[in-house]
């Protein structure tokens, strides 16, 4: 069915091996995938007039080129778009940093990854959660903590309404949720966002979260 408060883009190479993944996680899961190429993938989204709606976009890396991915980030920064992004076909080494230039990282598959658990881990998604393995993130926080992302002092430093939010961002929820909640602006939430990454020093909500659970962030 096509859901009007998402759409779901398959970022991918045609080929076999993605047609059959498009048509198992639209049966599994109920939905409507959109398998476009990048350059397809960049003309949908700068026709969009409204951020409220939510884009998951699935992006194959084995046929990820570095210049379009750029012209992605800055697409969606200038056009403040409501996007995250999920990662097929990762080889089991992974650079974080790569990682972390994903603005709204939601998850990650392996190569070797059955299409039974990427249907359960894109339904995860798809309700909110991350969906990432256990030593993935214990990868992360300890990058992290080695580059001090961690200190206690930090959580000091934030206002109530920054922790407010980042309580709401740990369990998931988009920008134009945390600001139905919190009957506030999107506008309102991106700039209290901005400027928690700015104090907790880190560029994405991935690595925003991961030092949200590395603190055990529990003070709204």
């Amino acid at each position: 069915m096509i859901n009007e408060k998402y759409t779901c883009y398959l970022v991918s190479k045609s080929s076999l091996q993605s047609s059959l993944l498009k048509q198992s996680l639209e049966k599994s899961l109920d939905i409507v995938i959109l398998d476009v190429s990048f350059t397809e993938l960049l003309q949908s989204l700068s026709s969009k007039k409204s951020n409220k709606n939510l884009n998951y976009v699935i992006i194959d890396l084995n046929h990820l080129q570095d210049d379009y991915l750029s012209k992605y980030l800055i697409l969606v920064d200038e056009k403040n778009l409501n996007t995250k992004e999920i990662l097929i076909n990762s080889e089991s080494v992974i650079i974080i940093d790569d990682l972390m230039r994903l603005p709204n990282l939601t998850g990650l598959f392996y190569e070797s990854d059955t299409m039974e658990l990427m249907s359960k881990g894109m339904q995860k998604m798809l309700d909110g959660e991350f969906w990432i393995s256990r030593d993935l993130a214990t990868s992360i926080i300890t990058v992290h903590r080695k580059d001090k992302y961690f200190t206690s002092s930090v959580i000091a430093e934030l206002t109530r309404r920054e922790e407010e939010i980042m309580k709401l961002l740990t369990l998931g929820a988009s920008n134009s949720q945390i600001a139905e909640q919190l009957f506030v602006s999107e506008n309102t939430v991106k700039t209290h966002l901005h400027n928690v990454f700015k104090k907790i020093k880190v560029k994405s909500r991935l690595q925003a979260v991961m030092w949200a659970k590395g603190q055990q962030f529990q003070r709204v």
